[in-house]
């Protein structure tokens, strides 16, 4: 079996990694010879996974590391990357904006990562090179064809112009002009929406293979996490007196009630097989609701109560342990107010705030609308709560922020770690080191290893067929 090597830079939680080495044709295989990553947890996530010899931790910019890269680097055959997106959003402008702009951005050191990318690949001159970003690395606006504005391409052709000038081929196959091409990962087979910008390119002056999208692929929300054990959210009362439009609650006291214990009474019904203890949680639920919903006066304290009865008794019913191991430890939600809880049972599925506030939508909420805690002149979409048949929202390193873009589909919570993790269709037993929030972080920013499989199986198989070119070529002569 023949082996490719593989230098991962910008390497994060190794979503690239993992897909490469998922990737086979006939007798050829990837190995990971050297991840380059930054940040201490990411760090921690790779040695677990390929080993810490092979993990260089470090400043892609300080030439002390760059050195060990190369020294250690000499034989790669594919480097593979994509240096965070801040950097194209600058590049244009660095280029083509006005004096002042190139002035702002000429030592803001995002602006520099791209250069240390291309450096590394003119220095190591591997066979195969494979840069991956943000569709939008200037803008995020794409006309209706699907094709990237002409201000984009300007920067993605500066990529492709600068591959180009170091020796390498971007041309695609079945095409006189293309350099790059756009995918979307749901069509590959991830569970996510992830639109992307992928660029081969190879030293032999070949034409790039081009990766076919297939919307039959399609794998839903619940293909991939709908048979995972109920969570269920901690509720803050801490300083609830202070949460923002609580008034809002209190005044509609008794529906706020009723709507959270009927919500854990459907819950029950519809999990039931799964966790006989969300019968015992329903029903105490039910019986202390009839108990304070008519109390007119000190309602936050009966509230608080309430809730502290509710999160105690989760806690003693094991709810939230059911079905654990090793696998699932990170497969616990963030703490949740009661405000957002509220929304979260409201929300129709599939829907989002911009919608529940909209009186000429279908899902116009007159009660949400008054509940929303944010400011309207800014972004409307603030909550979203997901569907079960259709693939998620693109997974964002945001979500170690607040996870409200990211609602279950039918519990009163955001994603955990873990829904995140096989959402970007990580493997199941697949380890994210550091907090919650690191491996948030981890995991938005990762390639999906799916997406990372296909790219490599189509690398694969074009060095199978050269190889093949020239073996037949020596045997005829």
């Amino acid at each position: 079996m023949r082996k490719l090597k593989v230098l991962d830079l910008f390497a994060g939680g190794g979503g690239f990694s993992t897909g490469f080495l998922q990737a086979k044709e006939n007798d050829l295989r990837f190995e990971i010879h050297r991840a380059l990553e930054i940040n201490d947890s990411a760090c921690d996530t790779l040695r677990n996974h390929i080993g810490n010899a092979r993990v260089i931790q470090g400043d892609i910019t300080d030439e002390s590391i760059k050195f060990e890269v190369i020294n250690s680097c000499k034989d790669v055959d594919v480097i593979i990357g994509g240096p965070p997106c801040q950097t194209f959003s600058l590049a244009g402008p660095a280029r083509s904006g006005s004096k002042e702009m190139r002035e702002k951005l000429k030592d803001d050191p995002r602006n520099t990562l791209y250069k240390h990318f291309f450096e590394l690949v003119s220095l190591i001159k591997p066979s195969y090179v494979v840069f991956e970003n943000v569709e939008g690395m200037l803008s995020k606006k794409t006309d209706e064809s699907n094709r990237l504005n002409a201000k984009q391409s300007q920067v993605i052709e500066l990529v492709c112009d600068e591959l180009e000038s170091i020796g390498y081929t971007t041309r695609i196959e079945e095409s006189l002009t293309e350099r790059f091409q756009v995918v979307n990962a749901a069509d590959l087979g991830v569970p996510q929406q992830r639109r992307r910008i992928i660029i081969f390119a190879n030293r032999f002056g070949v034409d790039n293979p081009r990766l076919v999208s297939n919307t039959s692929k399609h794998r839903d929300v619940k293909k991939a996490i709908g048979k995972l054990p109920v969570r269920l959210p901690k509720i803050t009362t801490n300083r609830l007196e202070n949460l923002i439009n609580i008034d809002k609650i209190l005044s509609n006291y008794t529906y706020c009630l009723e709507v959270f214990s009927g919500y854990f009474r459907e819950l029950a019904e519809n999990y039931f097989d799964r966790n006989e203890d969300l019968v015992i949680l329903s029903k105490t639920i039910e019986t202390d609701v009839q108990s304070i919903k008519y109390h007119n006066s000190d309602k936050v304290n009966h509230l608080k109560d309430f809730l502290e009865r509710y999160n105690r008794l989760v806690q003693e019913l094991g709810i939230n342990d059911k079905d654990s191991s090793d696998m699932l430890i990170s497969h616990q939600s963030r703490d949740h107010n009661f405000r957002d809880i509220i929304i979260f049972i409201l929300m129709k599925e599939g829907s989002n705030s911009s919608k529940f506030m909209n009186p000429l939508s279908d899902d116009y909420d007159e009660f949400l609308d008054e509940l929303y805690p944010y400011a309207r002149n800014k972004h409307k979409d603030t909550y979203v709560k997901h569907s079960w048949n259709k693939p998620s929202n693109t997974i964002l390193a945001h979500m170690e922020k607040d996870g409200l873009k990211f609602i279950h589909p039918d519990q009163p919570r955001t994603f955990t770690p873990y829904e995140a993790q096989l959402l970007q269709s990580f493997p199941k037993d697949y380890k994210f080191f550091g907090g919650r929030n690191d491996q948030y972080r981890q995991i938005g920013n990762a390639v999906p290893p799916l997406l990372g499989k296909v790219i490599g199986e189509a690398i694969l198989k074009l060095e199978f067929t050269r190889k093949t070119k020239i073996d037949n070529m020596v045997v005829n002569r």
